[in-house]
């Protein structure tokens, strides 16, 4: 039986009282059976390669349970579909995280690739076959400076990474883009007994959260140019950044597609609901259970570029940026914060 809940009002200077009853609704929980989610590539350089394996769970999960999402005990292997050669993952550390280890095993481009994972549960998925389509090189990565006022709650003042590349044009080709940047970060650094502070500055990573894709339906066999990373300034000091561009099959790219479109819907009552997005890896034994997630085999082309960072003095910089020192040793404040600058830059 429902349940009413009446309030009565009584208005200081009135001499009659309004009376409001309101109408107590329970609204049922959806619950969803969880679906397996996959996140994994093979490229043509060496590896490991990386395969995540999670499972979908409840809508606003706090971030520290996001933990208990992770697909663990599993068996992984990918197959060389040309040559039979078959390389098994190993569960890391990481949350749901393998990783193959056999460092003779390396993706080529025209070969196709399968994966297949085997549940604690008893469940073998496998993916549809990925032909590894080649990259072509990235000809030129520059950077730009800009101070865009309209970021929020970050710093305005940055480094916006485009590339060019020689599209061909025998074919038509689909790309992925993914980067990142070393950069110097300010903390206020840990008070010695002599009075002086250490460790106020260190060496972060920036990485890109955004799909950046592309095809080149309507621009074949042109150069193609293209925006794909922005590297935050803090301080004064060099940028190190490597860009990376992926050779995409038709059938990874309109996954990534799709994941875009899904991503930037503004949330109006006339967008469509949101669904699945359905990739390339389903149930052996049940093809209508399908997972969520993509298996990609593409072909890979990386380039890096040094900026020297000198755009903007410290004092200037101070004006924006000193609300973004934070507290302590700074190799702790910041993600993955390191005292020495990274290895292999030159």
């Amino acid at each position: 039986m429902k349940k009413l809940i009446c309030k009565i009002l009584f208005p200081g200077v009135l001499t009659f009282s309004l009376a409001s009853c309101i109408e107590q609704i329970r609204v049922p929980v959806r619950t969803e059976t969880p679906i397996l989610v996959v996140d994994g590539t093979i490229t043509n350089h060496a590896g490991p390669y990386q395969v995540r394996l999670s499972q979908t769970g409840t809508f606003n999960l706090p971030s520290e349970a996001y933990d208990k999402l992770a697909v663990r005990g599993a068996a992984i292997q990918i197959e060389e579909k040309e040559t039979g050669q078959i390389v098994h993952l190993v569960e890391t550390s990481g949350a749901g995280v393998y990783q193959t280890r056999d460092p003779d095993f390396v993706g080529k481009t025209g070969n196709t690739y399968v994966i297949q994972i085997k549940t604690r549960d008893g469940k073998t998925y496998r993916s549809d076959p990925e032909v590894m389509p080649a990259s072509p090189p990235i000809k030129e990565l520059s950077a730009n400076y800009t101070d865009n006022e309209g970021i929020v709650n970050d710093t305005p003042f940055g480094y916006n990474i485009s590339l060019e590349t020689d599209d061909p044009a025998d074919q038509t080709n689909y790309y992925r883009w993914t980067a990142y940047s070393y950069i110097r970060r300010q903390s206020v650094g840990v008070l010695t007994f002599g009075g002086n502070y250490w460790y106020q500055y260190c060496w972060t990573p920036v990485t890109e959260s955004t799909v950046v894709i592309q095809s080149d339906v309507y621009s074949n066999g042109r150069p193609l140019r293209e925006q794909v990373f922005r590297s935050p300034i803090y301080i004064v000091g060099k940028h190190f950044v490597e860009v990376t561009q992926y050779a995409l099959t038709r059938e990874a790219y309109q996954f990534w597609r799709r994941f875009n479109e899904q991503r930037q819907r503004v949330g109006t009552i006339f967008d469509p609901l949101p669904s699945p997005i359905i990739g390339n890896v389903y149930n052996a034994d049940n093809p209508n259970d399908r997972a969520l997630g993509y298996f990609t085999a593409s072909g890979v082309s990386t380039k890096r570029i040094i900026i020297p960072g000198d755009t903007l003095t410290q004092s200037h910089l101070d004006i924006e940026t000193r609300r973004f020192i934070a507290p302590g040793d700074c190799r702790r404040a910041f993600f993955r914060g390191m005292e020495e600058r990274p290895e292999g830059w030159e």
